[in-house]
């Protein structure tokens, strides 16, 4: 199907990246097709899995390839980030989101609010919102967007605050910043955020767009110890660009240089 383009409403891309998740995508799929805003594209990459995963997708494209356009593509499976970056590169919407098998709108007028919000903001460059994750069956808010209306640049280098679950973004934007980090010993949006905040500001709401659901293969959260090294890739991230943890001054700020130093002297002492 071609999409009708529309000079006042815009068109937003959503990239699901698939690999053998029978068990959740059906709920993510459904979450798309009861959407009430229309100008919608979905790009699905799958890599090539091995279960039933393609009959759920086929199922889903015969459904409603009248409705919206959906193009399935596939992609080797070389790690969450390559497989986001891949599915960015077919969409042609001016907003992005990304909504992983085990994540779902969490209301059907979810991509309303969003373009709302975007249509009442012409300059702004990406938003997010709350976050709420599902664990055996019951929803918990966590209070990610409190620290980030306090401060969000000095936020964001505590710890990322901002899931991509929950995040929309031009597509220019992300593009122009390379898109998602696809070294592994890192996050694979942390990177992402850090230096689109040095230019733009965040819209920063309490609205709850998707639900994460936290089951025994999630990739960050399924265990303590993913949760852990989750954590670690973090720190390093910070190290890679050059912030000062829980401080917050990047590396073009004076008080970085002395921070610099004194860490030398004391690497050396040792």
């Amino acid at each position: 199907m071609q999409m009708i383009q529309s000079p006042k409403y815009p068109l937003i891309s959503i990239m699901t990246c698939t690999f053998n998740c029978e068990e959740y995508l059906p709920k993510a799929l459904a979450s798309v097709q009861n959407q009430t805003y229309p100008y919608i594209e979905h790009i699905i990459n799958d890599s090539y899995s091995t279960d039933s995963t393609l009959k759920i997708i086929e199922d889903y494209i015969a459904y409603n390839e009248s409705k919206y356009p959906i193009k399935l593509i596939h992609s080797p499976p070389e790690g969450v980030a390559k497989a986001l970056n891949t599915a960015t590169h077919e969409a042609s919407g001016e907003l992005l989101h990304y909504l992983h098998s085990d994540v779902y709108y969490a209301k059907n007028n979810s991509l309303e609010k969003v373009a709302a919000y975007f249509m009442e903001n012409p300059e702004l460059v990406w938003l997010t919102g709350k976050l709420i994750v599902e664990f055996k069956g019951k929803k918990i808010f966590l209070p990610n967007t409190l620290p980030m209306k306090m401060h969000p640049a000095k936020a964001l280098t505590i710890t990322n605050f901002v899931s991509h679950e929950n995040t929309f973004v031009r597509r220019k934007t992300l593009l122009s910043h390379g898109g998602f980090n696809e070294d592994k010993r890192y996050p694979v949006e942390y990177s992402l955020w850090l230096n689109i905040i040095k230019d733009s500001q965040p819209l920063i709401v309490d609205d709850k767009f998707t639900v994460f659901i936290i089951h025994s293969g999630s990739t960050s959260t399924g265990s303590v110890f993913k949760l852990s090294k989750a954590l670690l890739r973090g720190v390093n991230t910070l190290r890679k660009e050059k912030i000062i943890p829980i401080v917050g001054y990047y590396e073009d700020h004076p008080v970085y240089d002395r921070y610099r130093k004194i860490a030398k002297k004391v690497r050396n002492a040792f």
